[in-house]
């Protein structure tokens, strides 16, 4: 998560447009990356409800995140300004 929170970062900072496609596309993928971990660990839910809990609520935390990154993304698509 913190590695495309420094991608987010560098996307916000940088004022090429081709560079910040580049970052956008690595930034997907490793959005892609992290969906996958996510459904991955749906697999491996704990019988116990404690750890199940905690698990379910990383994930809950982790797609929050996502989705904020996501609403960025959508921001810094948006053509920069002259």
């Amino acid at each position: 998560m913190q590695k495309m929170q420094e991608q987010m970062a560098k996307i916000h900072q940088t004022k090429d447009a081709t560079e910040r496609q580049k970052l956008m596309q690595a930034h997907m993928q490793s959005m892609r990356e992290q969906m996958t971990m996510m459904r991955s660990m749906g697999g491996m839910m704990s019988d116990e409800p404690k750890t199940g809990q905690k698990k379910t609520e990383e994930c809950m935390d982790m797609m929050q995140m996502m989705m904020e990154q996501m609403m960025q993304h959508q921001e810094a698509m948006q053509p920069m300004p002259k």
